[in-house]
């Protein structure tokens, strides 16, 4: 994994056979620098992030990177290291343990590094991680801008340490979720949060559920809706929303990061299967048991007559381990990439709500044997609600080699698949920009791409109908990862222009 260079002021390229109705910009972040004064990250997620802007207008795209200046970049800029803070793996050399005179120093550091994902919230952007906490980034200068404040922190509080109201005075908040999902139909967020006791062994852990509105209100103020007590500090990178279910699988938890040495979590994360719990919009829980699965992202999910379906990509190892995926020496080993048992495939769970079924789970298995897919997306319009396609990135595509890459259309309904693949070249998350008629497929599905070969990345516009190119846009520079990327329609940037 190789940092990328200086940033990029807004460049703009040649796209004549864009569709005019694709107008707005594609947000897209990623870890991008990975050493400094003498130190290397060692995970690949603990990169320091860049956001990368792709401006879709008449006939050119329009190309834009800038550093996230959180205070975990300013912080080690100014000290012309690594800095502070809870990492996935130690660096290398290892960096020393805090001293004696401040021992928490990790824990207390900025751990703002919100590169994973992103959230148009009312004109604003705000970026997330798994963390309960969301920087702020302005759209039009990708400026950072703090931690957002919310109406039910604490008066006069620090909105970079501040926590909800609601939180137990012996919990202290540990993780949230880099993947809130709206309620289909409404401007309201659902997202998680997951309290940790002061005292482990001595009481529960909690699972709060909690909405906030999509507002241009200076301060939104979030409203828990059910509390779950556990017997562990449950991990929800994904969760599914419905318009009457929020659909929480309990199968893997995160331990509290050390106190005594250089907190890391890629040794944290451990198997915990409690079955899916499902909760209603009142707070009443139905515990549904199937077999045990791991995931890092789920597809959909929706509501039929009998019940739940909920789509997600099943693993039967855990994907947070140590591997090809998350440390950066075996991503760059061959073998190990190859060998790597990490794949998932496609489970669609039925929660029976109803029917003679009532009260068990049942699920088939959607697999393309050898491969793996992940970075799901659908026409977000049907975010919670029935749907047949489904975009991803697929590994071991050829079925023999990690790096043989592709992006696959599947429709679920009609059982195909389509895909986009190129020699040498290794395409990111997927996602779907919705066209004039509404319909399912009907758009453009972007993504950006690193051609191995030239040592840059392309950014990709394809039909989403036909899954033929509509534009190929050749990058100056080389991407290192990207993570989740977010559309934001006819946005407008007033910067300098640079032709090419």
């Amino acid at each position: 994994m190789t940092s990328a260079g200086p940033e990029v002021p807004r460049t703009c390229f040649s796209a004549p056979n864009l569709p005019l109705w694709a107008r707005g910009a594609f947000f897209i972040s990623g870890p991008a620098l990975f050493e400094r004064g003498g130190f290397r990250f060692k995970g690949i997620f603990d990169g320091f992030g860049r956001s990368n802007r792709f401006e879709l207008r008449e006939h050119e795209v329009c190309y834009t990177s800038r550093w996230l200046n959180t205070g975990a970049y300013q912080q080690a800029k100014a000290s012309n290291d690594l800095g502070r803070g809870v990492l996935f793996e130690n660096t290398e050399p290892k960096r020393a343990s805090c001293p004696l005179t401040h021992p928490m120093c990790d824990l207390m550091a900025p751990n703002d590094n919100n590169w994973v994902s992103m959230l148009d919230l009312g004109g604003e952007g705000v970026l997330l991680s798994d963390t309960f906490r969301m920087v702020r980034i302005d759209l039009e200068t990708m400026n950072c801008s703090g931690m957002k404040p919310w109406a039910d922190d604490a008066e006069g509080s620090d909105p970079a340490t501040a926590q909800p109201n609601w939180v137990s005075k012996a919990h202290v908040p540990l993780a949230g979720s880099a993947h809130p999902l709206r309620r289909p139909g409404t401007h309201t967020w659902v997202d998680v949060l997951v309290e940790a006791p002061m005292v482990p062994g001595m009481m529960h852990s909690l699972v709060d559920l909690y909405t906030f509105e999509d507002t241009t209100a200076a301060k939104q103020t979030r409203k828990l809706i059910a509390s779950l007590k556990a017997d562990a500090n449950q991990y929800f990178h994904s969760f599914g929303v419905t318009p009457n279910y929020i659909v929480l699988p309990f199968n893997m938890l995160m331990k509290m990061p050390s106190l005594v040495s250089v907190p890391t979590l890629l040794d944290d994360f451990e198997p915990s299967w409690k079955g899916i719990h499902v909760v209603d919009h009142t707070g009443a829980v139905q515990i549904f048991d199937t077999e045990p699965f791991f995931h890092t992202h789920i597809v959909n999910s929706f509501e039929n007559e009998t019940g739940i379906v909920f789509d997600v990509g099943a693993y039967q190892g855990n994907p947070f381990g140590k591997g090809p995926a998350l440390d950066i020496d075996l991503f760059k080993n061959k073998s190990a990439r190859d060998s790597a048992p990490g794949r998932s495939c496609i489970r669609r769970l039925h929660f029976h709500l109803a029917g003679p079924l009532k009260g068990k789970a049942t699920h088939e298995d959607f697999v393309n044997p050898g491969r793996s897919s992940d970075f799901f997306k659908i026409n977000m319009a049907l975010s919670g609600l029935p749907y047949c396609i489904y975009y991803a990135v697929e590994w071991w595509h050829n079925g023999e080699a990690f790096a043989s890459m592709a992006v696959l259309k599947h429709d679920l309904c009609k059982g195909t698949r389509k895909y986009w693949t190129r020699p040498n070249t290794y395409p990111g998350e997927p996602f779907f920009v919705p066209g004039p008629s509404g319909a399912e497929d009907d758009g453009a599905v972007v993504f950006i791409a690193l051609d191995g070969t030239r040592k840059r990345s392309i950014f990709v516009t394809l039909d989403a109908g036909s899954f033929e190119e509509l534009a190929v846009v050749e990058l100056p520079v080389h991407i290192p990862f990207t993570a989740h990327g977010q559309f934001i329609p006819e946005t407008v940037v007033a910067e300098k222009v640079v032709v090419v």
